[in-house]
């Protein structure tokens, strides 16, 4: 079990989707410091359409991915690098909102100290606000080996 060295803590992440799909590369240290050998323990993601932004005025579906890769394009859940996708649309005649979301909490720590958002929206430009809630931790041999199991897919 990795030993924490911070208490949990979140950070909040403004961001902005649009019809042009996109990686936004999200440097943790940027955010918090990492020192080598720890890890980024991540223990939930979601993400909100920001206060600031009005409900939209007509109908618009977002699409979020966060993963610890850069990809070229929008992939499986089930890929090992994607640790949360989110799906959120917006019907302004009934004035209704759904969301789907997913986090991955097999691969909760992040030893690469970067994070790609991926974010595309069906119509305009929308502010959202990401939130990535975990702790700094010290990652055991264990933990290494369980997160090179999990990355090649050879879990037993």
């Amino acid at each position: 079990m990795a030993k924490a060295v911070t208490k949990e803590f979140e950070i909040f992440i403004e961001t902005q989707a649009d019809t042009s799909a996109d990686n936004t590369a999200l440097d943790m240290m940027d955010y918090v410091d990492i020192a080598d050998n720890q890890a980024f323990e991540i223990h939930e993601v979601s993400l909100v359409l920001d206060p600031t932004e009005d409900f939209p005025v007509s109908a618009v579906e977002a699409r979020f991915q966060l993963a610890d890769a850069n990809l070229t394009n929008f992939v499986s859940h089930a890929d090992r690098a994607s640790l949360y996708v989110a799906r959120q649309t917006f019907d302004s005649a009934t004035l209704g909102m759904f969301h789907q979301e997913s986090f991955s909490s097999i691969t909760p720590l992040i030893v690469s100290k970067t994070l790609f958002l991926r974010n595309v929206s069906s119509t305009g430009t929308l502010d959202y606000t990401l939130r990535i809630k975990g702790r700094i931790v010290t990652p055991t041999a264990k933990d290494y080996m369980a997160l090179v199991l999990t990355q090649t897919g050879n879990l037993a």
